[in-house]
């Protein structure tokens, strides 16, 4: 049997067709909604800066280079402390971390912004039962240690049950943010 072109020409064009009108509501919703979603996200950072340091009023953006590189930090204009930026890999994938240390060296807090770890295992580091470890003097040398044993030391963060990789990934986050907090007081408070 042979095709005649005019009956393959017809249904295609109808397809492309289809399909230009696809794209262009594709990239009309996208221009519609791409402000809004800018703006929420700058919403959702401003307001996890402020909790993690709540006695600051407003914050200017700086980065440092350390020896893990960039990270970026905010510091607050009424001089009660910082807020840092980062991440380490988590089980499934990147895991950031925003960290307040306040103006005296203090961890003030520590909230978990993006992951895509395991629901209702690496994902129960969102919570406060894990992060209110971390409000806490920085220790000793600077650095915090996870352990599935129970905490028997000062710099000690009890790891998530079945989730080690991924409260290693936060631990491994506020030690970049105690790092770069000591990079710009000139050291350990």
């Amino acid at each position: 049997m042979k095709m005649n072109p005019k009956d393959i020409i017809g249904p295609t064009s109808v397809i492309v067709g289809v399909c230009l009108v696809i794209t262009a509501a594709v990239v009309g919703t996208n221009g519609l909604t791409e402000a809004k979603i800018t703006e929420l996200n700058a919403q959702t950072a401003e307001e996890a800066k402020k909790e993690v340091l709540a006695d600051a009023d407003s914050f200017s953006t700086e980065t440092i280079t350390t020896d893990k590189g960039d990270v970026e930090y905010y510091v607050a204009a009424n001089g009660a402390g910082y807020v840092f930026s980062t991440s380490n890999k988590g089980y499934g994938g990147q895991v950031g971390v925003m960290t307040g240390i306040t103006a005296e060296g203090e961890i003030a807090g520590v909230k978990v912004v993006s992951h895509n770890e395991t629901p209702g295992l690496g994902a129960k580091s969102e919570g406060t039962d894990f992060t209110d470890q971390y409000k806490m003097q920085i220790p000793e040398g600077g650095v915090l240690e996870v352990t599935k044993t129970g905490k028997t030391a000062d710099n000690q963060i009890d790891a998530i049950s079945g989730a080690t990789i991924t409260s290693r990934a936060v631990t491994s986050s506020v030690n970049d943010a105690i790092a770069a907090y000591q990079q710009i007081t000139g050291g350990a408070k």
